[in-house]
């Protein structure tokens, strides 16, 4: 067999396999450039060292300490173990607290809000969730008497919640005036609201637009001079 003949049956030899030799180049018949990668399972091999060295030393550890140092180590596992759980009932306590001061603020809220509606016309009890969306329907509506007694209320609720009166039953709106003492502006414009609520409530005279508007159109002066005095 000639040389030219045993490398044509090498060649032929290779081309038979399904998957061909990587490092095997057929079109040059010589030898390609293969690019070899660390394997995966090396590139983690610092891990599992030191894992090892961290059993045996614990291990080692443990089985040459004495009598008395396994007692302190289980010591010191049990104070561990009690300081761990103060703490959490410790934390327990403390939310199981403020869970609690929160129920009673709101239900002192629920109170005080109870006690300032108690306190206003007997008429305002219809409505009493939001004062002055009450108001501002009746006036809507064109209702302007109505408006009246829930803007006057409004106003002596924010003043009661401002601390500036007390709201109680019993209580005059003259008294109410003179709580405000020298607030003068705040004295004037629930003067001019009480006025008008007077008429309606107590009078059963009738109001017209021009007249509850030019309350209406000071609230918000009334509530920027109560936000001063609160302040």
């Amino acid at each position: 067999m000639t040389r030219e003949q045993s490398v044509a049956m090498g060649r032929e030899a290779l081309d038979r396999f399904v998957w061909p030799y990587p490092w095997y180049d057929s079109q040059t018949d010589g030898v390609r450039r293969i690019d070899v990668s660390e394997p995966w399972y090396l590139r983690w091999e610092w891990l599992w060292n030191w894992l090892g060295d961290l059993f045996r030393f614990t291990w080692g550890g443990l089985g040459s300490m004495s009598w008395l140092e396994w007692v302190a180590w289980a010591v010191i596992a049990i104070l561990l173990a009690v300081l761990l759980y103060l703490m959490v009932r410790t934390l327990r306590k403390r939310r199981g607290a403020t869970s609690a001061s929160e129920g009673e603020a709101l239900a002192s809220d629920r109170d005080e809000e109870k006690r300032r509606v108690e306190a206003l016309p007997s008429a305002v009890g219809r409505k009493r969730d939001d004062l002055l969306a009450a108001a501002r329907h009746c006036y809507d509506e064109g209702n302007y008497g109505e408006a009246i007694i829930y803007l006057f209320s409004h106003q002596l609720v924010e003043l009661d919640k401002s601390q500036l009166i007390r709201l109680a039953k019993g209580k005059t709106n003259r008294q109410y005036l003179r709580e405000l003492g020298r607030r003068l502006g705040l004295r004037r414009l629930l003067e001019q609201t009480m006025v008008a609520f007077e008429e309606t409530f107590f009078g059963n005279y009738s109001i017209d637009r021009a007249r509850f508007e030019s309350v209406w159109s000071r609230l918000g002066e009334f509530d920027d001079l109560v936000a001063g005095e609160v302040a």
